[in-house]
């Protein structure tokens, strides 16, 4: 976010989901509005290297700081969202990732605490689209 944005309303899972991608995509400040106090997230992939270090996350803080280095050593990724659905406090997002010829895909799964922040994430990803 620029300093002089105001910054996004959460009141709603949708409000959250809605930002989701806007938040990988490169605003990972996005993660201190999306995200609950207790937040976890839990990617079923490892980084290149085979380290996990998003199962350190223990916060939204700790989120934001996991997605500037992801960001970082990352560079070029894009998301894109392809569907998604909201049934109360849970939701799924199917999503694709693009940079250069490397095209994957992959669905989030999430659980919504009451003020419709993101609690729970569970995150996977595959070498192929999700298109189609």
């Amino acid at each position: 976010m620029t300093d002089n944005a105001p910054s996004p309303t959460i009141s709603t899972s949708r409000d959250a989901l809605d930002l989701w991608l806007t938040m990988w995509n490169g605003d990972g400040e996005l993660a201190r509005i999306l995200c609950a106090a207790d937040f976890r997230i839990r990617f079923a992939v490892t980084e290149v290297d085979g380290s996990t270090p998003a199962d350190e996350i223990r916060t939204a803080d700790d989120f934001a700081d996991y997605l500037e280095w992801w960001h970082e050593t990352h560079p070029g990724f894009v998301f894109t969202k392809i569907s998604d659905a909201i049934d109360g406090d849970h939701g799924r997002l199917i999503w694709d990732m693009t940079a250069g010829e490397i095209h994957i895909g992959g669905v989030d799964v999430f659980d919504f605490d009451d003020d419709g922040r993101v609690a729970r994430v569970w995150s996977v990803g595959g070498q192929r689209s999700m298109v189609g």
